[in-house]
């Protein structure tokens, strides 16, 4: 009973559009139940005590126990567990339709949808709050972990709010304030270069790395890949700010291979994050290096880190007289800092420039390279008008809409009274705009009880940019133009094109392929030398590139199924064994060979690393993963108690072996025979994506030929099973891609209800087949196009008017 009340307060909002298609005789599922399943569940059996041929249908409003009985028949119609395997299989089309019928009865009875309110997640604030207020601060590592619901971080389930949670929020506000306003004018830009014997000097004293570099034309190279890096001391900063960095690098008897350089920006010593800056090829010579030039914010005492990536040296044996490659950085500098601007832009753009208000010198502060510099706080000579003009101001912007004046006077009053009593000018703007930034009014999205247009303009921007609506998108919405389709379309086009659409991509690929996880494991050295973090970065760019690559051009989501071409550079061309592409650093689309099984997410490195442990794969996790995130049929948790099947690395047992045995439970039979299979079409590939035919393995086995490496070659991979259901059975990965391929509707209905769930932040039910169905039906017309795709969830209902 509490599952059918769950049901309902999941589906529903379709109950006028289905309701008359149920009620007629001759649109119910009782053809169907009398042709496969009468048999087990009618006037001579009734097993598992369900009877169908009496069970009244539809069901009636508030009969919640038939309700419950026809959901348990749609769960088993549509997980494949009935009919049973040994009778006949309905055809395709009489089953989807027999679900349809179903799922609009249990549709009708439901009550209306849950509202979508919910609170923005840590990575919409921090983007929300940094668009409102022009800084650049990470906020979301201050912040706990959302929850996640079917998937999304961003759907309401998931998304609650504690004490906890609002004490972190109150801290990134604070932050948030302080990025605004900056303290002390800036020191003029200047250029600060690091030459080649101090970078050998710094290099050779990090954890005694004697030896680990060499002076050649006027420039030091160094050899090893991975830590400790090239630390360029003399380049670094002295004060925080924005700067121009450029590196100039050749490559050093570096033959017929592509050499690499990995940019970091962070702490000269010890712990901290340093942030990853690119990947770059390194060409030139030593007469005209290569230079690489970024411009980054860096704080006072941040310095450039180079991290070489001499691919395959590091994986390979030299001949000891060989040439040894290396990259060589003849210098580096930062020029900077460039935002010379005092006060500052986003506190121009937060307390305005008017004459009233003024930069006035405090006390004294340390800077280690400046003396005599004093910190700056804002004053006004006008602090009652000013603070009043800044709030209403800010509030409506902040709110993403007009804001209620009876809500605007509450933080105009909170922000006087501070003044009031005795606060400073800033501090009494400081409680005003942290609590706006704290407030539910900010916080929480979809809160209106209907939806207007600037409902629509936040949908939109949630959606696509994660983030709040732009200065266009709340004009049109203020215009009353966004219920019109042929703006709210070319509005759609324009932020899909725009660069903070790499933010859909990014989160939306992070957890629908659950590329988030790419660093949660780290590949045994031992059985997978190859594995560095050239080929991690490389992973991430081949799977997003190829997203993005989908999303420019709206080519066919089926395209996720199997594809003629990948987005490649260099060293994942080599990881798969696809010649021609040259360059680590650029990704380009590539033609896949006839003969390569490469194409689609499914065979890329990334998702063949998240669904795997770092030392074996487990056709488990693997087919628990293609039936959540291809199939759109999540598994049910293991039973309590059960313990997980971990492959023999030693190579003496199989994993279909364990499995086979671990099938003995009745209690896991069920399910592992829908899951098994589908792991094991994977199976010919290993944890970080490469193509094998045999186990590597630390125990027994034959030595690798060619190779001098430390696993053996252990058991043969089988990759052969059969699809439950009736789904057919398949030699190996070409021909379980073959059965996806088959069923075009079935992908292109589990993409739907992941762009929908992720795109209205609303779980979906057993009855929304109707709402999903909908959205393929719409982009059918334009082949599936991903961009198609995501315009029809925009014009669905539940996008457009569920409030």
């Amino acid at each position: 009973m509490n599952r059918f009340f769950l049901f309902l307060a999941v589906v529903g909002g379709w109950a006028v559009l289905f309701r008359a298609a149920a009620a007629t005789d001759s649109e119910t599922p009782r053809p169907f139940l009398e042709a496969h399943c009468l048999k087990c569940h009618g006037p001579d059996k009734q097993k598992g005590d369900l009877r169908l041929d009496t069970l009244a249908f539809p069901p009636r409003a508030g009969d919640e126990e038939t309700a419950e009985h026809w959901l348990d028949a749609l769960d088993a119609i549509e997980s494949g567990d009935m009919p049973p395997k040994k009778e006949a299989r309905p055809e395709p089309h009489a089953t989807e339709a027999a679900l349809t019928l179903i799922a609009a009865a249990l549709d009708a009875v439901s009550g209306p949808p849950p509202p979508a309110v919910r609170r923005m997640n840590r990575v919409e604030y921090e983007n929300t709050v940094r668009d409102l207020l022009g800084i650049d601060t990470p906020l979301a590592e201050l912040l706990p972990e959302d929850g996640s619901v079917q998937g999304f971080d961003n759907v309401a389930d998931g998304l609650s709010i504690s004490s906890v949670l609002m004490e972190r929020y109150l801290e990134a506000a604070d932050v948030a304030f302080d990025a605004v306003i900056r303290r002390f004018a800036p020191l003029p830009a200047e250029t600060r270069r690091a030459e080649l014997m101090r970078i050998k000097e710094n290099i050779d004293s990090v954890k005694g790395n004697k030896g680990g570099v060499i002076e050649v034309e006027n420039s030091f190279v160094k050899f090893t890949p991975g830590w400790p890096p090239a630390r360029l001391d003399d380049a670094h900063p002295i004060e925080d700010g924005v700067y121009r960095c450029r590196i100039g690098v050749w490559p050093h008897q570096a033959g017929d291979r592509t050499l690499s350089l990995a940019v970091f920006v962070g702490p000269l010593f010890g712990p901290g994050k340093r942030d990853f800056k690119g990947m770059f090829d390194v060409t030139g010579t030593p007469g005209e290096p290569r230079v690489i030039e970024f411009t980054t914010r860096m704080k006072e005492g941040d310095a450039m880190h180079l991290v070489p990536w001499v691919y395959p040296e590091h994986i390979t044996w030299r001949d000891k007289d060989e040439p040894r490659p290396g990259i060589a950085i003849a210098w580096a500098e930062t020029h900077g800092p460039l935002d010379q601007s005092f006060p500052s832009e986003p506190q121009k753009h937060l307390f305005g420039d008017g004459e009233t208000l003024s930069m006035a010198e405090g006390n004294p502060i340390y800077i280690r390279h400046r003396k005599g510099v004093k910190s700056h706080t804002v004053e006004s000579s006008a602090p009652r008008e000013d603070a009043e003009r800044i709030l209403r101001d800010f509030v409506p912007r902040a709110l993403r809409r007009p804001a209620d004046p009876a809500v605007v006077d509450q933080f105009v009053a909170l922000t006087l009274s501070r003044l009031d009593e005795g606060r400073t000018f800033e501090q009494a703007v400081r409680a005003g705009v942290t609590a706006v930034l704290c407030s539910p009014h900010f916080l929480l999205l979809n809160r209106e009880p209907a939806v207007d247009g600037f409902t629509l303009a936040n949908r939109l921007s949630y959606f696509l940019w994660s983030s709040m609506p732009d200065a266009e998108l709340t004009d049109l919405a203020a215009a009353g133009k966004l219920s019109d389709p042929k703006v709210r379309h070319a509005q759609v086009e324009r932020m899909l094109n725009d660069p903070k659409r790499e933010r859909f991509v990014e989160n939306f690929t992070g957890q629908w392929l659950d590329l988030r996880q790419i660093e949660f494991t780290t590949p045994d050295a031992k059985l997978y030398p190859e594995y560095d973090e050239l080929l991690m970065r490389s992973m991430l760019g081949e799977t997003r590139g190829f997203f993005r690559h989908l999303l420019e051009k709206d080519l066919s989501v089926l395209n996720f199924i199997d594809s003629d071409f990948a987005v490649l550079n260099e060293r994942l061309a080599r990881h798969y064994g696809i010649p021609g592409v040259k360059g680590h650093e650029a990704f380009r689309v590539t033609p896949v060979p006839a003969d390569c099984v490469r194409g689609g997410v499914l065979a890329q490195a990334s998702v063949l690393k998240v669904t795997a442990n770092g030392t074996t794969t487990s056709p488990v996790l693997r087919g628990v993963w293609i039936m959540d995130n291809i199939l759109g049929k999540p598994a049910p948790p293991p039973p309590p108690g059960v313990p997980a099947v971990e492959p023999d690395i030693r190579g003496a047992v199989s994993i279909r072996e364990q499995l086979d045995k671990h099938r003995e439970d009745e209690n896991c039979a069920r399910c592992h025979a829908r899951i098994d299979p589908l792991g094991f079409a994977l199976e010919n590939f290993d944890p970080i994506g490469g193509w094998r035919d045999r186990y590597r393995s630390l125990g027994q086995g034959d030595p690798a030929p060619g190779r001098k490496v430390n696993y053996k070659l252990g058991p043969a991979v089988e990759s052969n099973g059969e699809l439950h259901g009736g789904g057919g059975s398949f030699a190996g990965f070409d021909e379980f891609r073959q059965r996806l391929r088959d069923e075009p509707d079935r992908f292109a209905r589990a993409l739907a209800e992941k762009l929908l769930i992720y795109g209205t932040g609303r779980p979906l039910g057993s009855s929304d087949r109707a709402v999903v169905e909908t959205v393929v039906e719409a982009s059918r017309e334009k082949n599936f196009g991903l961009r198609a795709m995501i315009h029809a969830v925009i014009e669905n209902e539940r996008f457009l008017h569920l409030p």
